[in-house]
């Protein structure tokens, strides 16, 4: 997910009078005795660097939000070779160095301590994960190269003679980049690295589903159906999905069916693989940017998961006579108002909460971006392939942002399901904070590309009970229970499964518990768990964070708490690490109280 849109004048002038927050005070910048660079200014290339060198590595991520940090290059796929691996770590490694060696107390301003902390928290979170090897076992249904490079092929454009050029050149690359995919796996097969053997099905099924369609419906020939009229190009388009891209998939997918799935893993838990403990404990870190440990994230979830339940009971007994917590879900989830007769109904329910969500929300905020958000259903070649719902963020000069609606199951949706998820991924989640800073004036846009997962998912977190709080929910109350029983038992059963030894049955019954899954459902979970360890702990790490920090406020400041201006401090600088936020936050009470008590308490 990408981050960053309209700071407004009160932001603008708190984001002047925050202390504590490692800006220097005012004055000339102090330079570096060895270099005479200004700390501001090595800081300020060192991000440049950053983003050259992400480009470098990936440049598809222009079509994945970032098309306006560097002019895109139409003719590559990323080099996945272990000599690129070696390549990106030693840049990444000198970079660090340089970043760790200026002094946070003499940077300028609170952009520059934002665009410090952002890349520190990304830099040695990314070389903590250095240890999972994951190139090695790459295999991943959620965002493998087979869901992402159809992305690629439907974003990238082909209006010249040029750039049709490049697409051709770009995608006559793609027999090669499997071939070093299946290298790379091979390898990790000898040193004792493997996917799941369910998520390998799972892949199995996703290449099975590409090479089902005739060649000119595949997602690889997206470039000739955007080429309308140029003959000669669709004809080359055509060409190279039927003869070279196709054979390419067919070899890979022969390769997983009877190569690498009879070794690959039973288990999920990435306690199997090698160094799997410190690999855990290093996702953990990249994903919620805390020094938290395993048992840590499990227990914290499980107090929090405790507390929702009594809340569901509370709500619930009323409606439904009984203090039973699993025949209260299994009712309101049956509920026949809570039911949708059709797919079509779903997806066009979530359009209307998106719709109605965005006026709801506007009185909780001084200001709302102007970018638009639509909805659409996931690809045809993803469906039944346990793709989950997600937000696809562009910058908005390139159009709305995009809620991808997994509507494929749309028998066990249920209206305050489809609610919740609106809010989520829409108004006011994962659209309003992304659309906000996409236009944040000042920083740097390196800040952007850092992931600060445990932030962004814990804001979208923060959102599903801040819209119960604007309106947004139907008055029948459904979505009201639905919404407790499923928060923090990610935190729960993700370490639950990597780390503290649940079976994947003791993890689909604590998934079902919720009254949120199905049995089959609860498999498309565990295998997203399983692929990426950790990421399901950030909803809640983040969203904890959020609702602990607005009670102190509450508290701290009383009458003087205003909604807006504590939404302003979270959203003002984009995606902060957790404890940076924690800081900043603190500092802007404290500038709060100490006004009021310059004036004595008055207004």
């Amino acid at each position: 997910m990408s981050t960053f849109s309209v700071m407004h004048a009160a932001a603008a002038a708190a984001v002047l009078v925050v202390a504590g927050c490692g800006e220097a005070p005012d004055g000339p910048a102090v330079e570096d005795a060895a270099s005479g660079e200004a700390p501001s200014a090595a800081l300020e290339r060192i991000a440049d660097g950053f983003i050259d060198l992400n480009f470098e590595r990936t440049p598809e991520l222009a079509y994945f939000g970032y098309a306006d940090l560097r002019e895109p290059d139409h003719a590559r796929l990323s080099d996945i070779s272990p000599a690129a691996q070696a390549r990106y770590e030693a840049a990444e490694d000198a970079l660090l160095a340089e970043l760790e060696a200026l002094d946070p107390d003499a940077l300028e301003t609170t952009a520059d301590w934002v665009l410090y902390v952002s890349l520190l928290e990304e830099m040695t979170a990314s070389t903590g994960v250095r240890v999972c090897q994951r190139e090695l076992w790459s295999l991943n249904h959620m965002w493998g190269w087979q869901t992402a490079l159809p992305r690629v092929a439907d974003a990238a454009p082909v209006e010249s003679a040029a750039q049709r050029a490049a697409a051709l050149e770009r995608w006559r690359d793609l027999p090669d980049y499997i071939a070093t995919d299946a290298t790379n796996l091979r390898d990790g097969l000898a040193q004792g690295y493997s996917a799941p053997k369910s998520v390998v099905r799972r892949v199995i099924a996703q290449l099975d589903a590409l090479l089902a369609v005739p060649v000119e419906a595949s997602p690889f020939a997206a470039p000739a159906r955007k080429a309308d009229g140029e003959a000669d190009f669709v004809a080359d388009v055509h060409a190279l999905v039927d003869s070279e891209i196709n054979p390419a998939i067919r070899g890979y997918r022969d390769f997983l069916e009877t190569e690498y799935l009879p070794t690959a893993r039973d288990s999920v838990a990435i306690d199997t693989l090698p160094d799997g403990a410190a690999c855990y404990a290093a996702y953990l870190r990249l994903y919620t940017s805390l020094p938290r440990t395993a048992q840590e994230t499990h227990d914290l979830g499980a107090r929090t998961v405790a507390g929702n339940r009594e809340t569901v009971i509370a709500l619930g007994e009323p409606r439904y006579g009984t203090d039973d917590f699993t025949e209260i879900l299994a009712r309101n989830n049956a509920a026949p108002g809570n039911q949708f007769a059709s797919e079509a109904e779903l997806v066009d329910y979530s359009r209307t909460v998106v719709e109605r969500a965005r006026e709801a929300v506007a009185p909780l905020f001084a200001a709302l971006p102007e970018q638009a958000m639509v909805v659409e259903p996931i690809p045809d070649f993803l469906r039944g392939t346990g793709q989950s719902s997600s937000y696809q963020s562009s910058p908005p000069e390139d159009g709305p942002g995009t809620y991808r609606i997994a509507s494929d199951n749309w028998q066990e949706d249920t209206r305050g399901g489809a609610e919740i998820t609106a809010a989520h991924e829409g108004w006011p989640g994962h659209h309003l904070q992304i659309a906000t800073a996409y236009g944040l004036d000042g920083l740097h846009p390196a800040v952007r590309m850092a992931r600060i997962t445990a932030y962004v998912e814990g804001w979208a977190r923060y959102s599903e009970a801040l819209a119960e709080e604007a309106g947004v929910y139907s008055p029948e109350g459904y979505a009201q229970i639905t919404r407790r029983a499923w928060p923090a038992r990610g935190m729960v059963v993700d370490p639950g499964l990597h780390r503290l030894g649940w079976s994947r049955q003791q993890a689909a019954d604590f998934l079902m518990e919720s009254g949120r899954f199905t049995q089959e459902r609860a498999d498309d979970m565990i295998d997203r768990i399983a692929v990426i360890p950790g990421q399901l702990t950030a909803y809640d790490t983040g969203g904890l964070e959020i609702f602990a920090l607005r009670a102190e406020a509450e508290e701290r400041l009383g009458d003087r708490f205003d909604i807006r201006d504590f939404h302003a401090r979270i959203l003002e600088n984009g995606a902060l690490p957790l404890l940076a936020l924690r800081e900043k936050v603190h500092a802007w009470i404290d500038t709060v109280e100490a006004e009021d008590a310059a004036t004595g308490g008055a207004d």
